[in-house]
């Protein structure tokens, strides 16, 4: 199907109303880097394109877990809820048990708010398209386990380390530097353009 869209065309608004407009499968590829759960709030510095913008690093039950995407996810992907029921530690019971139960209230709302957008994402990817998700290891092995739900465990493609900054000791843990890229196909026969790894020797000339 055409794409709803104009190629090369930039939108700052919620991606879940953009998604939503966009008509399915008509993406190739999908790349997003999500406001990570740090439990704290980003805004862009006063010097950069973003200039005003702010996302969220923090989530609540009950201002970010709208009811009506929990019952989408209810609906379209009961082992979505099921996921997020578990994480919240019963959805069935009252904030107090849930805590004593171990649940999280501000993942599973991360998860909620996440899920309603990759449920967006597999409609509007091609047979062959591809999904790359950024994510923060804080989160990445529920946000695995919601794609798996979502795509398939068997269109599981490749967990990618992205490593950054420099090994160093510490005197309790190893150092945090590294994200994951969770990639994900949405059928059997996807498109995949391998990085051409030129040597040294080669671009020398050698």
């Amino acid at each position: 199907m055409n794409a709803t869209i104009p190629n090369r065309t930039l939108y700052i608004h919620d991606n879940l109303d953009i998604l939503r407009g966009m008509n399915s499968e008509s993406v190739d590829l999908i790349a997003t880097d999500l406001p990570f759960n740090k439990g704290r709030d980003f805004h862009a510095t006063p010097d950069s394109l973003a200039a005003g913008a702010r996302f969220q690093g923090r989530w609540s039950w009950e201002v970010d877990a709208h009811q009506s995407w929990v019952e989408q996810i209810q609906d379209d992907q009961p082992g979505l809820y099921e996921l997020v029921d578990f994480v919240i530690g019963g959805m069935a019971y009252d904030n107090r048990t849930r805590r004593k139960r171990g649940g999280r209230e501000d993942l599973a709302a991360f998860l909620c708010w996440l899920g309603v957008r990759v449920i967006e994402m597999r409609r509007v990817l091609k047979p062959t398209g591809s999904l790359y998700l950024h994510c923060y290891p804080t989160a990445s092995h529920y946000i695995k386990a919601m794609l798996d739900t979502i795509f398939g465990n068997q269109r599981f493609r490749n967990e990618i380390i992205w490593r950054y900054g420099k090994m160093s000791s510490t005197s309790k843990n190893f150092p945090s530097n590294h994200d994951y890229i969770l990639r994900y196909s949405k059928g059997t026969e996807w498109t995949f353009n391998p990085l051409k790894v030129v040597s040294q020797n080669t671009a020398l000339g050698i």
